[in-house]
């Protein structure tokens, strides 16, 4: 599985729960909103990736092509930051909360499971103070989630067929 594909699961998926909760909101996938933008704002980036486990090797030997895979499990930490832009009633804590929430729903984590992706329980809410752009302090709410995900390799490898030993005591 590759990024991209990971990213447009997650994006799509969140985009069909915020419409079906009647939440006017544009889901990026990337670090920095458009300046230009009026809209409300969730935003998701990869922080970290890790390796789980031991990397899974196979062959299935067809004529002299070892049909070699390598296959690795990974989790990849995303970060999620809100920006409301205009809404009267909520505030960006508010839209993180509720994004929080689609998150660990069972909708959300269902669906990603049928794309090859695993969801794993969203953290806790944090709100780190940021200074806008009229150089006043204001809260930004984020949280991270960890998705689990497998990747596989097809390397062209020589199968061989004989191997002769030339081992002699000394």
């Amino acid at each position: 599985m590759k990024d991209n594909d990971i990213n447009i699961a997650i994006r799509e998926q969140l985009l069909k729960q915020f419409r079906s909760a009647s939440i006017n909101v544009d889901v990026i996938a990337g670090y920095q909103p458009d300046k230009k933008q009026d809209n409300n704002i969730i935003m998701f980036f990869p922080i970290k990736e890790v390796g789980q486990g031991w990397q899974k090797r196979n062959y299935n030997i067809q004529g002299n092509n070892a049909n070699h895979k390598e296959q690795q499990l990974f989790e990849l930490t995303f970060q999620v930051q809100g920006f409301i832009k205009q809404h009267p009633n909520l505030t960006a804590g508010d839209l993180i909360r509720m994004t929080r929430m689609i998150i660990n729903s069972l909708s959300f984590v269902e669906s990603m499971r049928k794309e090859g992706i695993g969801i794993q329980r969203a953290s806790e809410i944090r709100r780190a103070p940021i200074i806008n752009a009229g150089n006043s302090y204001e809260h930004n709410p984020s949280f991270d989630f960890n998705v689990t995900f497998s990747s596989t390799l097809s390397l062209d490898t020589a199968a061989t067929n004989l191997l002769i030993s030339n081992l002699y005591r000394i």
